[in-house]
């Protein structure tokens, strides 16, 4: 029994990764696979939230549980915090908000209470979908960083949270200058990153793995990569801001069963 037991697991784990690499939409584009937003946006209007739960749970990003809904509880209550505590307080009902790399929208939600509109950005289709279906509200326009590019809105608040660490240098670049971009003079910056204190690696070590199992985690895995607060506030400076300011998230709030606490918090303005 304990042979077909293990039989049985390595069949689902092995059908999970297939689906997994089916819904994959090219590096650190988990769920963007063209189809996955097809099917989600095509499903009953009836199921159409449960199936967008469900494709959540194949992607490493945003539920860790098998338990679809105690884990959309989790994300829902955990964002409400992050925007109740760290957002909030630069809020106005006028304020016009950028959350770049929205996910499922969970965080863009919780902010859309307070704020007059919020734009959430993210660079997968489908996750895009499945935010449309759990966190639509009048005043979210979710759409891609080209499409929000495009449209030439500008925003007095730019945020990002449980992106950064994802991020590799060149990218992160461009995605600090498209915020910049996007923000009105005096605006306030608030990202999220890790340090090595949580365990991370850097770029640089993760490049240099040059194992086969270093080379598939680069390219297609959840990969974290750790940056020192004084490499933060310089690469941000560089990409147009200033006043760069970082705080240990775990001196302003508490979390439990979700890491961001244990991270950092860089706040800056538009230069």
């Amino acid at each position: 029994m304990q042979t077909a037991a293990s039989a049985g697991k390595l069949a689902r784990d092995a059908g999970n990764v297939m689906l997994c690499r089916a819904t994959w939409g090219g590096s650190q584009n988990f769920l963007g696979a063209r189809w996955v937003e097809q099917f989600i946006g095509s499903a009953p209007v009836r199921s159409r939230e449960r199936v967008a739960l469900r494709f959540l749970a194949l992607s490493p990003h945003y539920f860790y549980a098998r338990d679809v809904r105690s884990e959309d509880a989790r994300n829902r209550g955990s964002r409400q915090v992050l925007a109740e505590t760290l957002i909030a307080p630069y809020l106005t009902p006028a304020a016009r908000v950028l959350d770049y790399g929205c996910g499922p929208g969970y965080l863009a939600a919780a902010v859309a209470r307070v704020a007059a509109h919020v734009e959430a950005v993210d660079i997968s289709r489908g996750v895009l979908a499945c935010a449309r279906v759990l966190n639509g509200r009048p005043n979210i326009t979710y759409r891609t960083p080209e499409e929000f590019r495009v449209s030439g809105g500008q925003v007095d608040i730019a945020y990002s949270f449980a992106v950064v660490q994802h991020l590799r240098l060149a990218v992160l670049k461009q995605v600090l200058a498209r915020m910049a971009a996007a923000m009105r003079p005096g605006g306030v910056l608030l990202l999220h990153f890790a340090t090595a204190e949580n365990g991370y690696l850097t770029e640089a070590q993760c490049v240099a793995d040059g194992s086969l199992a270093g080379r598939v985690r680069l390219r297609y895995g959840l990969n974290c990569f750790a940056r020192t607060p004084a490499e933060m506030a310089d690469l941000v400076t560089r990409c147009g801001f200033s006043n760069a300011a970082v705080s240990p998230l775990s001196e302003i709030i508490s979390m439990p069963g979700d890491d961001i606490p244990d991270q950092q918090l860089l706040t800056a303005r538009r230069a």
